[in-house]
């Protein structure tokens, strides 16, 4: 399960963290990490989980760019 945290005071962080812990919930704050997002793509482009075209044609599609 996954909690996504948004507007959020950070003192509450650590007891929501620590409850979440406990209960086996995996908590993922609610800012946005352009950092994260681009080097997740950048991994994603050694992924051989799809070919050069289909990975393409997903970059396309997301510009409209057909």
């Amino acid at each position: 399960m996954q909690i996504i945290l948004d507007k959020v005071q950070k003192k509450h962080l650590a007891l929501i963290t620590e409850l979440a812990r406990t209960l086996k919930i995996e908590v993922i704050e609610g800012i946005e990490d352009d950092r994260y997002y681009l080097d997740a793509m950048k991994e994603g482009e050694k992924s051989p989980l799809l070919t050069k075209d289909e990975k393409d044609a997903f970059l396309r599609s997301l510009t409209h760019a057909d």
